[in-house]
This record gives structure tokens, C-alpha cells and sequence, in this order.
């Protein structure tokens, strides 16, 4: 079949620094190497890396028989910013423009956001009978009023409502919601105003395979010997390990670093290592600036943060608990659980419930730097449970986070609902009509 991807902003392999594929990167490699003509669409602004990589549109092949169809868009220097919704506006009037000439596709999966992508893809498919599934990753723009000081709220959330129309005018017209969790996707239901039907879905965030260990890989003896020199290995420390973007926006960075500071007189010895570039990283730095027991390495490529997690005791999640979060289970969950790291959070909600029901993980309390010190001693004290939390770690990602697994479902669901057509696929759901 003939399937086009829409992302506008997550990487790409063959980007500097980062480069890697996520959820939609991954499922369009998986549909190529299913025999599908894939197209993605996307933006040449390269959100991670906050650079822009080429000055106009460009087409660059993907596997064996896809493309990729970069747009231009100015892009932005914050997340949460003016110019970031310029630039969506901007990518979404030249995305309707450009799919115009483009070859008919079988299926669209849209990853929301962005809202104009959405809408323009419910749009075309409305108009050339193609059914178009909304990949639900983020709660646009729910989400927005909450960065709005509390007495702002209800004036943000009522400066929203031209965004709110249009996506619920979106999510109504899409022929399946998929999300990445129940949660999200009840969410996106209650926001189009409709029940959930046989095409909806939940998918989790899932990391792909890892790679079989190669020791003679250079690229791996080199992250050995870089952590070797840093003296971090499983036998010097208790090692708990961050891997993300070092930004005060998400994450409870100053109950972690109270918490290293705590443990530092302990006799048997505790690491922080807290890993990734980002705009606050280096005001981290001088707060922990007193702390012997933290690291901040900064960013690390794929081989390094592989190496690290085979060094690791306990990876850490300390997400703020915003309303999105609440209802996800982050993409680096399924990372440390693909080396068999067990997590410990702050998060409330689908993460926490994950973590108690598996085994596979604990919940200390935002805020309360000394309920993640008494979990870390916990754990430092007790070999077995680390043991034992590891293996359960292990065996969730291999029933409910593997990439193959996971997007393996997307896609049977995604050729089911081309294989119907969307007339088709309008009846198997119960008669829900399109809106555009």
C-alpha cells in the first residue's frame, strides 16, 4: 500500500548530534521493510537541534522505496513561543499546497500535533476518500494554559478557542484515533465528541529492539572506555542514571539534585549521572556544583547511552506532573527497560500504575527530595529487589514496550483500515461521518 507519514519535527538518523528515530521514524522504517511505498512529510526545521536543515523544500529517499518530503518552515528558538506557531501555520499552509499534485495514498497517519497538519490531512482525505488515522501525542492545546501563570489560565484557555476548533473539527473528521496510551485516547474521544470504535487504538511509546551487542564495534569500545574514564561502572557505585533534555519546563531537576546531595555522606557510595544537553544545563551544573557524587556528562550518542544503562542501577523519570504526562508512559521508560533498568518516578497517573502492577519500578514524591534518597537506599541496601525489579523491567518491555511489538499492531491496524477503504472503514466504525 501506499502510506504517508506526517511528522513535521521529529528527527532523523542522519541528524547531527541526536539523530535517531522515534514513534513515527520508526514506523515508517517498519512499513518499508513491510513492502509499503511510504512517504513522510515533515519540516526541513530540525526541532531537536533547533537548526534548520536546508533553506527549501527538499526530497531525500527513505529505506527501499520511500521518500521523504521536507518543507520549508522558518522555525523557533523556544518551545512555547510566538514564532513556534508562525512556523506551524507557515508548514501547514505549504503541506496542503504541496500534497495537491502529490500521488493519492492508500492511508494517512498524522501525528498530532501539530493541529494544522491534522486538519489539513482530515481535510484532503474528506475530499479523495482516503481514511486518516490521528496518532494522539500531545494535548494540544489543552496543554497550553497550563505554562500560563494560575490567575491567566481561564484567559488562555479562552484565547484557545480558534485552535480548539480546529482540532476538534480535526479529531471529528479522522477516521480512527490512535493513541499513546488509553488515557490519551479517551482524551482525544471526549474532544471529538464521539465513543471510541473498532479502528481506534492505544499504542504505547515503545523503544525499538536493541541492536545485538558487538564488543568488537569501535563505536562501542569507545563508550566503554568513556565511562570507564569517568569512573563510572556497576561496581564503584550504586549508578542512577538520567538520559533527557536538561530543561526546568519538565522535569524536577532540583529534588533529584537534593536528593544526590543527601545521599552524599552515606557510606556506601551513590552516582547521579544526569545526561543530555538543553538549556538549563548549565545552571544544573553550578547548583550541583558542591555534589562529588554527580555527573553531568552532557549529550551522549546512541553507543554511550547503551554502554551507561549496562552500568546502571535505577533510571530516573522525574517528570513534572502536567496533565499529558499523568497519562503517559515516556519514551524513555522503554529504554532503561530494554537494558533491564527499573525506574523510579515522580509521576502520577498511567506511569505509576505501570510501575506497581509490573513490578518494575517505584514512585517517590515530587518535591520531597527525601522520599528518592530513602528509595535509593532502599534499593543500594537490598541486591535481591534490584534483582528482582530488573527482570520484571526486562520482561515489561519485552510484552508491552518492544518496538516490534508495539508498532507491529499499528500497522496491522493501519493495513486493515486501507484494506477497507474509507467507506469502509466509515461502516466497520459505526457510521461515523467525516466533517470537514
Amino acid at each position: 500500500m501506499n502510506v504517508w507519514v506526517v511528522k513535521t519535527s521529529e528527527m532523523l538518523a542522519s541528524d547531527s548530534g541526536n539523530g535517531r528515530l522515534l514513534r513515527s521514524g520508526i514506523v515508517a522504517n517498519m512499513l518499508d521493510e513491510r513492502g509499503h511505498r511510504v512517504t513522510w512529510w515533515m519540516s526541513t526545521f530540525d526541532h531537536a537541534n533547533r537548526r534548520n536543515r536546508a533553506t527549501a523544500d527538499l526530497t531525500v529517499p527513505f529505506g527501499a522505496r520511500g521518500t521523504i518530503r521536507m518543507l520549508h518552515s522558518p522555525g523557533y528558538r523556544a518551545s512555547i513561543s510566538f514564532a513556534r506557531l508562525r512556523d506551524h501555520r507557515l508548514w501547514g499552509r505549504a503541506f496542503a499546497a504541496a500534497i495537491e499534485g502529490a500521488t493519492r495514498p492508500d492511508v494517512i497517519l498524522c501525528s498530532y500535533p501539530t493541529i494544522e497538519a491534522a486538519a489539513v490531512c482530515v481535510r484532503f482525505g474528506a475530499r479523495h476518500g482516503v481514511p486518516v488515522v490521528l496518532d494522539l501525542r500531545d494535548m494540544w492545546p489543552d496543554i497550553f494554559s497550563e505554562y500560563a501563570p494560575a490567575f491567566l489560565r481561564p484567559l488562555a484557555h479562552a484565547l484557545l478557542w480558534p485552535w480548539r476548533a480546529r482540532a476538534r473539527a480535526a479529531m471529528r473528521g479522522a477516521t480512527a484515533l490512535f493513541g499513546i496510551t488509553d488515557e490519551f485516547l479517551a482524551w482525544g474521544l471526549r474532544f471529538a465528541g464521539r465513543p471510541r470504535n473498532d479502528w481506534d487504538g492505544a499504542f504505547l511509546l515503545a523503544f525499538p529492539d536493541p541492536p545485538p551487542a558487538e564488543q568488537s564495534d569501535p563505536a562501542a569500545r569507545s563508550a566503554e572506555a568513556f565511562w570507564d574514564e569517568r569512573n563510572v561502572t556497576a561496581a564503584s557505585a550504586f549508578n542512577v542514571v538520567l538520559v533527557g533534555s536538561m530543561t526546568k519546563r519538565r522535569f524536577e531537576m532540583p529534588t533529584v539534585l537534593a536528593a544526590a546531595r543527601d545521599l552524599q555522606p552515606d557510606a556506601g557510595r551513590v552516582k547521579f549521572i544526569l545526561a543530555g544537553d538543553g538549556d538549563d544545563l548549565h545552571e544544573y551544573r553550578r547548583e550541583a556544583a558542591d555534589c562529588a557524587n554527580v555527573d553531568f556528562p552532557g549529550w551522549l550518542n546512541a553507543a554511550q547511552i547503551r554502554s551507561l544503562l549496562k552500568r546502571a542501577h535505577l533510571g530516573l523519570v522525574p517528570y513534572r506532573n502536567t496533565p499529558d504526562l499523568v497519562m503517559s508512559v515516556p519514551n524513555k521508560v522503554g529504554e532503561y527497560f530494554a537494558a533491564g533498568v527499573p525506574v523510579a518516578t515522580c509521576l502520577s497517573g498511567t506511569l505509576a500504575r505501570l510501575l506497581e502492577e509490573r513490578r518494575c519500578g517505584m514512585q517517590f514524591e515530587a518535591r520531597q527530595p527525601l522520599t528518592l534518597a530513602t528509595l535509593v537506599r532502599r534499593l543500594r541496601a537490598d541486591p535481591q529487589l534490584c534483582r528482582e525489579l530488573s527482570a520484571n523491567a526486562k520482561r515489561t518491555y519485552q510484552e508491552e514496550l518492544s518496538g516490534t511489538q508495539v508498532y507491529g499492531r499499528m500497522i496491522a491496524r493501519l493495513e486493515a483500515i486501507a484494506g477497507a477503504g474509507l467507506d469502509g472503514a466509515i461502516r466497520a466504525a459505526g457510521g461515523v461521518e467525516l466533517h470537514t
